[in-house]
């Protein structure tokens, strides 16, 4: 087997992951073969078992490089983004469009979630510290921040748990997924304002 340090920087390794890639857009998971991998590869099966063992390892290894290629694009995206307002649109914009457009991703979520799951289990802490580095800024100025309701960190965690579930549950229609998204940010930004949530907060106590 490849050591764990040939495994981002090994040209052989990465056109096996990018031909299961295809054939598991062309045959899904379920009825996957190794000699589909090879096709898609280009490449001969005694290559390919020289880097992964077995159809479960190379299964594991391609849901984890995916998470991690969709998770790549998507912080790009919003890092390239002109001002902090605009990153979280971007963010959200591109988390529900590539679900949508990438045939293997669709593929593997609809056959095999587990292994999906696992992967974004794996990753979750990781993810959730890029996605700080490029929201921490915009959240820091809404209004439940600003007051003390809730901490940065907090709603953090939060936007991360509902991208991941809009990875693993998209929305037949990305546009919707996206205003509904958006929608939230409006109302923590513009539909507390201090004053009105110190209100409420009052209120409660009073009650």
């Amino acid at each position: 087997m490849i050591e764990d340090s040939d495994r981002s920087e090994n040209p052989t390794r990465q056109r096996i992951l990018d031909g299961a890639r295809d054939a598991v857009a062309l045959h899904g998971v379920s009825k996957l073969g190794m000699a589909d991998v090879c096709r898609c590869a280009g490449m001969s099966r005694g290559t390919l078992y020289r880097y992964f063992g077995s159809r479960e390892e190379l299964l594991l290894e391609l849901s984890r490089c995916e998470a991690e290629r969709f998770r790549d694009r998507v912080l790009e995206a919003a890092r390239s983004a002109p001002t902090p307002e605009a990153r979280l649109h971007v963010l959200l914009e591109q988390s529900t469009r590539q679900v949508q457009e990438h045939p293997a991703l669709q593929r593997l979520l609809e056959s095999d979630p587990g292994r999906v799951l696992r992967a974004l289990r794996e990753q979750f802490g990781t993810i959730r510290e890029e996605i700080h580095e490029i929201l921490a800024p915009v959240l820091e100025a809404t209004a439940p921040v600003r007051s003390g309701v809730v901490e940065v960190d907090q709603l953090v965690d939060w936007f991360t748990r509902i991208l991941v579930t809009a990875y693993i549950i998209p929305d037949p229609d990305p546009e919707k997924m996206l205003e509904g998204l958006s929608a939230m940010h409006r109302m923590l930004s513009l539909g507390g304002a201090p004053d009105v949530i110190d209100s409420a907060l009052k209120g409660q106590e009073k009650a």
